[in-house]
């Protein structure tokens, strides 16, 4: 979970970790392959709701990404 607090008060968005490019730990700052304008712009993220697979739908689609859960399931049925 990302707090953009510090961009735009009181929204959060949720990002895979293995979208990070870069962790710094010193300044406790996240580098992620992302403009601000995206991120701003990205579906927001409610704690007290679950992450179910329609909300990862939604997430993984408007940021571009492969669906990871179709890649596992094709993978085995290729075996």
């Amino acid at each position: 979970m990302v707090n953009t607090g510090n961009w735009w008060p009181g929204k959060r968005v949720l990002l895979s970790p293995t979208w990070v490019a870069e962790i710094e730990w010193a300044s406790e700052k996240v580098k992620v392959p992302l403009s601000q304008a995206v991120i701003k712009n990205s579906p927001a993220f409610d704690p007290n709701a679950p992450i179910n697979r329609e909300y990862e739908q939604v997430l993984y689609d408007y940021y571009g990404r492969p669906h990871y859960w179709a890649e596992t399931r094709e993978h085995v049925e290729t075996r």
